[in-house]
């Protein structure tokens, strides 16, 4: 690979054939690392039902760790990107080491305390009765070593800033087909090797990461690459350090507001339907996932090519790329709900046979998967905002979604009114069209008053 196809200028060109080309990639990429927690789950659920619940609750404060790590890559990405618009190879690839010092300080930091806290954690995430121990003793082992996955983050977005995400996608495909490989020996013990029953889950999925961020800083190191990764750069420079705080804090609270909304719902759920409802959220929240892969292929997308416009100074470029990321993503999670409503019991069946959670899971599906391309639309317009270095708005739409919408009128149906199931899931349904809405409405205003942001570098 030459050093010219290492990097992609991204101020120039077709919008929709740019955002397409680097949208599949990424979009198959988080494919990939889906299925870490996907193959775990088949695994698991070999083992009990509770087993399920225990991973998928366990994970929720790990979403904690995912919104702390991608606050710090998605501020580091876009004045990486900025800093690759306006042609200063020596600044991105600054900013490229100093995102590993920080995500290294983070990840310290968060270690720390949810291994202190881990059962006030799990208990607050709604872990409770049969599922709190195994529930305990995954989260031990993935919590020990999730510094890794801040590592992970950073690799992640330095080459989504590059514009190289297919180089991306190759790494997640083997590290998946690593966890693939390694979940049923850990778990189950094979070839004289001990089971480790839920918590070898874990342990796969560690040593999985260790195999992408190994390569992943091989690539980056190569002496062909134009933007390189280089342990000289391991350092601060305390003007950029405000630059992506300034990005990153309003960042990962948009990120952390979803796993708290979460667990607040799940929590809601556990209470008036017990374990299966949340059960059934926990599997449904898996299928979920997928509307996410267009939302987050064209939501990075947009990242990396706003980024690289605004360095340039081409904020008309900005803007259009604004618009055409939010349709694509919309029809594109629109059509996976289509997906969803007509497979989802085959999908669901995969991983239950209780019949209570399968009906409460095929519920959720025809009631919520019709407004999947809303939910991808709020989650574009809380990535371009922030490409475009205004993150706060991107919280206060999904701050809206639970705090506003789905949280409180989930619980007046549920627990006062005492409607069934639906109404819970009806909740979730309208919360994304609405915010949706208010989102793009928000986003409209900004992009015709020009009020984006001053170029960072």
């Amino acid at each position: 690979m030459t050093a010219e196809h290492n990097v992609k200028d991204l101020t120039v060109g077709n919008i929709p054939k740019q955002l397409w080309s680097l949208a599949w990639p990424m979009m198959l990429s988080m494919f990939f690392y889906t299925l870490y927690s996907i193959v775990d789950t088949f695994w698991v659920s070999k083992l009990s039902t509770e087993a399920i619940a225990a991973v998928s609750i366990s994970q929720i404060t790990l979403y904690v760790m995912i919104a702390l790590s991608m606050g710090i890559a998605v501020g580091s990405g876009v004045v990486m990107a900025m800093s690759i618009g306006a042609k200063n190879k020596p600044e991105a690839e600054r900013i490229l080491g100093q995102s590993f010092v920080l995500a290294a300080i983070s990840g310290l930091f968060f270690t720390v305390v949810s291994l202190i806290f881990k059962k006030q954690l799990l208990i607050a995430s709604g872990a409770g009765g049969d599922i709190f121990a195994p529930a305990l003793e995954y989260f031990t082992v993935t919590s020990a070593g999730s510094i890794l996955f801040f590592f992970l983050m950073n690799v992640m977005f330095a080459f989504n800033s590059e514009g190289d995400t297919f180089t991306l996608t190759k790494l997640f495909a083997v590290s998946t087909l690593v966890n693939v490989v390694l979940d049923p020996i850990m778990i189950f013990g094979r070839w004289g090797f001990p089971a480790l029953g839920i918590s070898g889950a874990a342990y796969a999925t560690l040593i999985s990461q260790v195999v992408f961020l190994v390569l992943g800083i091989v690539v980056l190191s190569g002496k062909k690459r134009n933007i390189r990764f280089s342990f000289k750069n391991l350092s601060f420079k305390w003007s950029s350090v405000k630059q992506i705080l300034k990005i990153g804090i309003p960042a990962s609270l948009t990120q952390v507001i979803n796993p708290i909304g979460l667990a607040a719902l799940i929590f809601i759920t556990s209470q008036t339907f017990l374990e299966a409802g949340a059960i059934a959220f926990s599997l449904v929240f898996r299928v979920e996932f997928f509307a996410f892969l267009p939302a987050a292929g064209f939501g990075f997308a947009a990242m990396a090519m706003i980024g690289q416009s605004m360095g340039a100074g081409k904020l008309e470029r900005a803007q259009a790329v604004f618009k055409k990321a939010i349709v694509l993503g919309f029809l594109s999670a629109s059509g996976f709900g289509v997906l969803s409503i007509l497979f989802g019991g085959y999908i669901v069946g995969i991983f239950t046979t209780d019949a209570q959670v399968m009906n409460y899971s095929l519920l959720y599906l025809w009631i919520v998967a019709g407004t999947y391309g809303f939910l991808a639309a709020a989650m574009i317009e809380a990535s371009v905002f922030q490409a475009m270095g205004r993150s706060w708005p991107g919280f206060w739409i999904f701050f809206t979604k639970f705090m506003f919408i789905s949280l409180p009128l989930g619980y007046v149906l549920t627990s006062v009114f005492k409607f069934d199931i639906w109404a819970m899931w009806t909740a979730i349904a309208l919360s994304n069209v609405v915010v949706a809405v208010f989102g793009y409405l928000w986003s409209l205003r900004t992009v015709k008053a020009k009020k984006t942001v001053e170029v960072l570098v």
